[in-house]
């Protein structure tokens, strides 16, 4: 869900710089220039470089970015658009902390369990994509898009596995090698069309897929030890296992995906939208196990339907449901080396959206139930790999709300009730909770802006995020991580048009809390009380 910028008909460069606690720095570039006195061809470049150290011990990394996008009006009727990325990572990878006797909070949240001399975990991926688009007539438009990206992980580094003893943890070297190639090609054709007084939004596609991935990795055949409480460094790394009894990974994925979509966005009247759809999707894949030496090949097809609805009953109020169904394919293997079979699910979703205030905020509120099958989740006997859970339930509430209700006061919040559990398994016991999904949680950010005397151009706000008690592990067995409450402030000032400096005190209170976990050896505690300046200039 990432939204890359496009070029845009303006020039103009803007540079950020910031800096926080525990030498965090970042600067990025933004700069967009017209090619052509028409604005035919524009060109835009982002640049990003971090370095970032943390308050865990030893843990640092450092992240490089540049994407280039290039967009051309050949004639009125037709654009071209090319955008690529290049991400460059590496950092020490980083379990967190434990909990001894299913506890948090004896051992220090710095503290770092691994081997500082490990190294560091390379995370690179490169993508390029390019879409036309050409209107065929004022109601008909065609476009042809496709997408590659291709990543590579590496590194070694030495984690937590299981308790030893009471200050006493089991930790083993993992080296990683895994790369992937990814290529989809999009071929729609949208029209507007009238049936009487019914207009027609339509949409036809059509999608093919190709994903191949290769995942190799070794594990160390015995364990080393470390006291939780006073780690010692520098222990010699046990060797690796080999042979097919061993522990590493060697396999290849391949995924062949076709699909075909259809929709129509209906309007009926002033009050009353609506929107039918189905999508066919048919995929094979194959998986190849290197340390088995076993093939394994399934080829899978489903239609699935959605269909929704809004009424507007008053201008302030409308009501809205949906029902659809989602159907993809899950990648990778369990323990044993099997694939495992698509994830399928169905949703229904029923609401109000409410414009309040004189248009000032804006309000969702929804219902929703979501039952899916074969979810991907740790396996409760090595965290290492994953289990299908045979079929999972969420259900609850979610609200959000965003509004400028003076010309001086904006906010934006939320809030999201969620009852979920497993309801059908072979591995996981029925009713375990799923695995870092807190029941309540909320967030409510407010901005006040100055607009006119001494303080003109100031900004100042703070915001409040609620995250409620999650299960900590995947067995459910007891273990929670427990819920807290943040709170966040900060300050914008602009000194003028082209100059905005910024401050931002994240965890003003010094909350100790814990982000999330895979079992009671894999912990991640969150950031301490930390501030932050930063620099907004317009070149």
């Amino acid at each position: 869900n990432i939204v890359s910028k496009r070029p845009q008909n303006d020039r103009f460069a803007r540079l950020d710089l910031s800096a926080g606690r525990w030498d965090r720095y970042r600067s990025s570039l933004d700069v967009n220039t017209p090619l052509d006195a028409e604005g035919t061809m524009l060109y835009r470049m982002n640049f990003a470089l971090e370095d970032n150290n943390t308050f865990r011990d030893y843990r640092s990394g450092e992240r490089q970015f540049i994407a280039p996008a290039f967009s051309w009006e050949l004639t009125p009727q037709t654009r071209l658009l090319v955008q690529a990325e290049v991400i460059r990572n590496s950092q020490v990878f980083d379990r967190g902390v434990v909990a001894p006797n299913d506890r948090l909070g004896s051992v220090s949240r710095s503290t770092f369990l691994g081997e500082p001399g490990d190294g560091d975990i390379r995370n690179n991926n490169e993508s390029l994509q390019a879409e036309i688009e050409h209107d065929l007539n004022a109601s008909w438009t065609v476009r042809l898009a496709s997408h590659y990206k291709q990543g590579r992980l590496s590194g070694g580094a030495t984690e937590a596995s299981s308790f030893a003893g009471a200050r006493t943890i089991n930790r083993e070297y993992r080296d990683r090698d895994f790369d992937w190639q990814d290529s989809i090609t999009q071929l729609e054709l949208r029209g507007l069309v009238y049936t009487g007084s019914v207009e027609h939004n339509l949409l036809i596609g059509t999608e093919y897929e190709r994903y191949a991935k290769n995942e190799r990795l070794l594990r160390s055949l015995a364990s080393s030890q470390i006291d939780i409480y006073q780690p010692v460094y520098g222990q010699p790394r046990p060797p690796f296992s080999v042979g097919r009894n061993g522990r590493s990974t060697n396999r290849h994925e391949l995924v062949h995906s076709r699909s075909l979509n259809l929709q129509d966005q209906m309007r009926f009247s002033e009050k009353l939208f609506g929107v039918i759809g189905a999508r066919y999707d048919h995929y094979e894949h194959r998986l190849d196990n290197e340390v088995s030496g076993k093939r394994a090949e399934q080829t899978h097809e489903k239609i699935t339907p959605r269909i929704g609805a809004l009424y507007q009953l008053t201008p302030q109020l409308g009501v809205f449901v949906n029902a659809s169904q989602s159907f993809k394919p899950n990648g990778g293997a369990d323990a044993s080396g099997a694939a495992f079979d698509p994830e399928e699910g169905v949703g229904y979703e029923a609401g109000f959206k409410l414009d309040l205030l004189d248009s000032r905020l804006g309000m969702t509120i929804a219902a929703f139930h979501l039952t899916k099958e074969n979810v991907l989740t740790a396996d409760p006997a090595d965290t290492t790999y994953q289990v299908a859970a045979g079929e999972v339930r969420s259900r609850g509430i979610d609200l959000q709300l965003t509004g400028q209700l003076t010309e001086q006061i904006r906010l934006i919040g939320a809030y999201a009730y969620v009852d979920a559990e497993v309801t059908e398994d072979n591995t996981l016991a029925r009713g375990s909770r799923l695995l870092n999904v807190p029941e309540h949680s909320g967030s409510l950010l407010g901005v006040y802006e100055f607009l006119d005397g001494g303080l003109k151009g100031l900004e100042l706000g703070g915001g409040v995020n609620y995250v409620g008690e999650r299960t900590g592990n995947v067995s459910d067995s007891g273990f929670e991580l427990p819920g807290y409450t943040t709170v966040d402030l900060l300050a914008r000032y602009k000194a003028s048009e082209n100059l905005t400096l910024g401050v931002n005190l994240n965890n003003a209170f010094d909350r100790t809390y814990y982000e999330r976990s895979y079992s009671n050896v894999w912990v991640m505690p969150g950031d301490p009380r930390n501030l932050s300046l930063s620099l907004s200039l317009n070149l």
